[in-house]
């Protein structure tokens, strides 16, 4: 039975190996870094329109990009994301184990075929590395692969005059990876058969053709001769050409000939394959983990959640682990603040200052999003749909965002914008995921009585300001009043006014606001605004007898409490925090 058992394992080890890797990836991308492939998703607008079709076919690397973004589209569900990034990841692994099997590399030294995925799967948990750049990488190696099959040397020089033009068109930049793979195999071929002039031949030809081709296009292509030398959609940022895609390259050009050198072992073989898994396995866990940043997959979740409108889901999050980053702050207060509870819970989380309400606008295509959901849930329509139009405007590969997109369009049809709305609506019908959505909202269109009886946007007309006048983000807590007096009934606006001028710690203005919610309709008290009424009372009081307002008993004990440790201790910050670490007190006198 072991004789049996291990006649198996020989045959089958590689596959096992391919399996636990794939299974490793794909909960990588499915859970650990999922939110990644929303935040790629949400920004590009894939459309199945034939003028897309030629303005990506148009440039090199195009029909790469083009695959690339239809692939992207499917990110819409984090698991399909997943699943056809762990594939492609995947067959680049076993397309590069095929170059190196053609090189007749021994087959102990399979596990060396996954040091390239492993580098591409660190390149791509950066955020702004392409689909692009690994489809292009597939289509070079694919063409790598049938090159093998060719054994007359004129059916080969005739393959790379066609293929490697074709293949930059098709491909990009990423064509030099099959130039240098083919001149490798072509010279080590001619030294030994000491065909010395055919080697340079070959070597001046084929490096010619293949320099000639970025050249050329660069007289009908209209981009720097950088970016048609280092790839145009292999990174979301044009000026940059991150190292690790020149690192990923050269990786794929010389691994199959280096792994082919090394001699076969003839003793202690299945010792040889385990350290070589051992050691790419610990290797990769390190060199993976080094390229995650949490932070950054944290605020993205949270972004996602507010995207999906999963208010719930953003306050058991932030209960686990209180968030850090105004990004991430901002989605939680808009969370409390779309459940009610931002008066009552605002300072048991973190809290950063105005800037974890309502954030300032930044010229980048990130940080406006979650601040333009919480001026649109706030009813500021035109605030919103400035921060999500510049958002998308300031994307640096100048793509356009289908939530974005979307965003827009209900903008203008709460203004009554119909124009607008529709143009955006019929891009949004050419997608995949937001067609049955647009197809929806074009029944809007021109139909006022429909849009007010609209649970979002009818409830969003009603809370906007009913006169225009300019915005001013010096003066946000004018703007809320505003808007919250133009409809009581915007609670929310009230809360954001008061949560404003108490992150600013501005307590003097916050009495002047606070007799404002005698109309928002509440049944008791808000916890912070307790605190805050009752730190005022403190400071010109000795008792609470006569204290005008319905302020918990539990709370005066508390506040009775923090002031003892607070005059009382050396260390009171410490022994505070432990006990009154969530309250406004503590915000007000110990927060930064």
């Amino acid at each position: 039975m072991s004789n049996k058992f291990f006649t198996v394992l020989q045959d089958k080890w590689k596959l096992g190996l391919t399996l636990a890797f794939y299974l490793t990836v794909l909960l990588f991308w499915g859970n650990t870094y999922s939110a990644h492939l929303s935040y790629q998703e949400q920004f590009q607008l894939f459309l199945f329109d034939a003028d897309y079709w030629w303005e990506r076919v148009a440039i090199p690397g195009g029909v790469a990009e083009y695959i690339a973004e239809y692939l992207t589209q499917f990110y819409h569900s984090a698991s399909t994301g997943a699943f056809i990034l762990a594939i492609l990841i995947v067959a680049l692994q076993l397309l590069i184990w095929k170059l190196m099997k053609a090189q007749k590399t021994a087959d102990i030294y399979y596990p060396l075929s996954f040091l390239p995925s492993v580098f591409l799967w660190h390149f791509m948990c950066d955020e702004n590395a392409m689909l692009a750049f690994v489809v292009s990488l597939l289509l070079v190696l694919l063409a790598a692969c049938a090159y093998t099959n060719l054994k007359d040397k004129w059916e080969r020089a005739v393959f790379i005059i066609i293929v490697l033009p074709l293949l930059y068109w098709i491909a990009g930049a990423v064509h030099f990876i099959f130039m240098g793979w083919v001149i490798v195999r072509e010279l080590l071929n001619c030294i030994k058969q000491r065909n010395f002039f055919g080697a340079a031949s070959m070597f001046f030809g084929v490096a010619i053709l293949g320099i000639a081709c970025p050249l050329l296009s660069s007289l009908w292509a209209q981009y720097p001769l950088y970016r048609l030398m280092g790839g145009i959609g292999y990174y979301r940022f044009p000026a940059a050409i991150p190292w690790m895609e020149v690192i990923i390259a050269l990786l794929l050009v010389i691994l199959p000939f280096i792994a082919a050198a090394f001699p076969k072992p003839k003793k202690k073989v299945f010792l040889c394959g385990v350290l070589q898994v051992v050691v790419i396995a610990c290797g990769g866990y390190y060199f993976i983990t080094a390229s995650c940043d949490m932070n950054k997959e944290e605020a993205m979740d949270y972004d996602r959640l507010v995207r999906n409108k999963q208010w719930v889901e953003i306050i058991k999050k932030a209960e686990r682990k209180s968030p850090a980053s105004p990004f991430s702050v901002t989605c939680q207060n808009l969370a409390l603040g779309m459940t009610g509870q931002l008066g009552d819970r605002m300072f048991e989380f973190y809290q950063n200052g105005t800037e974890g309400l309502l954030p300032e606008f930044q010229r980048d295509f990130t940080s406006p999003l979650p601040a333009s959901e919480a001026y649109y849930y706030l009813g500021m329509i035109n605030t919103a749909e400035r921060f999500t139009f510049e958002a998308m405007e300031s994307l640096p590969n100048f793509r356009k965002s289908a939530r974005c997109y979307q965003r827009l369009a209900e903008t203008n049809l709460i203004n009554g914008q119909y124009e607008v709305a529709a143009k955006y609506l019929r891009a949004l019908r050419k997608t995949m995921f937001y067609k049955d959505w647009a197809e929806d909202a074009m029944t809007y269109l021109y139909n006022e009585d429909k849009i007010n009886a609209h649970k979002e946007w009818g409830r969003l007309r009603q809370l906007c300001y009913k006169e225009d006048f300019l915005f001013s983000n010096r003066e946000i807590d004018m703007m809320l009043g505003l808007l919250y007096m133009s409809n009581h009934q915007n609670r929310m606006a009230f809360e954001y006014l008061l949560g404003y001028v108490m992150q600013q710690r501005d307590l003097e203005r916050f009495m002047k606001y606070y007799p404002l919610g005698k109309d928002a309709g509440y049944d008791h008290i808000p916890r912070s605004y307790q605190e805050a009424l009752v730190y005022m009372w403190t400071q010109k009081h000795k008792s609470f007898e006569g204290i005008p307002w319905s302020i918990s008993p539990e709370i005066m004990r508390e506040v009775t409490d923090f002031a003892r440790i607070y005059t009382s201790q050396q260390n009171a910050q410490q022994f505070l925090q432990q006990r009154y670490g969530g309250t406004y007190w503590y915000y007000l006198l110990f927060k930064q």
